[in-house]
């Protein structure tokens, strides 16, 4: 009879241990609506950020250790902006076999393997970034022979590279975003180009749309006369990419102005990616 009687408390406390497991590794999901990736490209130990190429949309989970903040899990994805529709999943994972509306474009996966604190408390993820880079432009050639548009099979070329990204989050911060259901985090990551100058050609090379957060489209009423008809309005927030430094002008005569210029790194080795995530715990 004791062995019954303590097993409605040995019972509870294999639940209890369970339920302890299951909150101290949550999976929280990156909004990718609200999450972006700046990318530049730079010199080496040079201060200044380098050339903002483009902002794209970041998706994707973290895996968070409730009783160790600093054992943080990122699973990232860096897509075109305005092209989450072709190529996430509601989870913010890659859509297998599709591809974005765009000729040239470049896509970004992240997974972290390892992550430490440094001796400054910040938190470095290091892991494997895979680049992407798919092509499928259309013939330009045209002769008497054509009978309209051809399908072209994309292009893909690809190359994985170590990096670690740096986040300047303290323990306590990742706490209390546990605490709240709701956190941002920003880092910076960076890829040496010396061995791999293909990066450099396919980043730039890329079309990347500008980002609109929060877009919302409607179509105007034109009943009344369809002369004012001009197409669908929409509105939203531009993130836009950060404009490079211009060079002050010096000439005195001003007659060899040809325009503003604006001052480039003297050596691209470098891409920088700058993230801005905001995440919150699943409900």
């Amino acid at each position: 009879m004791k062995s019954v009687a303590q097993l409605p408390l040995v019972l509870g406390l294999t639940t209890l241990a369970a339920a302890s497991v299951s909150a101290q590794n949550v999976k929280w999901q990156i909004d990718a609506g609200h999450s972006t990736a700046s990318i530049f490209l730079a010199q080496s130990g040079d201060p200044d950020p380098g050339l903002n190429i483009a902002v794209a949309m970041a998706a994707g989970t973290m895996n968070l250790d409730s009783a160790d903040p600093s054992k943080l899990s990122l699973q990232l994805n860096i897509i075109p902006a305005d092209q989450d529709q072709m190529l996430l999943n509601p989870n913010g994972t890659l859509r297998a076999g599709t591809y974005a509306a765009l000729s040239r474009y470049t896509v970004m996966s992240f997974q972290t393997k390892s992550g430490v604190r440094d001796q400054s408390g910040k938190l470095q993820l290091t892991g494997d970034v895979t680049v992407n880079y798919i092509e499928r432009e259309a013939p330009s050639d045209w002769n008497v022979g054509y009978s309209g548009p051809t399908v072209i099979n994309p292009v893909s070329k690809s190359a994985t590279r170590k990096v670690t990204f740096t986040f300047d989050k303290s323990a306590s911060d990742i706490a209390y975003g546990q605490k709240v259901g709701w956190m941002e985090i920003t880092g910076l990551g960076r890829i040496p180009l010396e061995d791999s100058p293909a990066l450099r050609d396919w980043l730039w090379s890329s079309v990347w749309p500008m980002l609109v957060e929060d877009r919302s489209c409607y179509m105007p009423n034109y009943s009344v006369s369809m002369r004012e008809y001009h197409g669908t309005v929409c509105t939203g927030h531009l993130v836009e990419t950060k404009p490079p430094k211009e060079v002050p002008y010096s000439s005195v005569s001003g007659l060899d102005y040809s325009g503003p210029r604006f001052e480039t790194p003297q050596k691209i080795n470098e891409v920088r990616i700058l993230l801005d995530l905001k995440m919150r715990e699943p409900r």
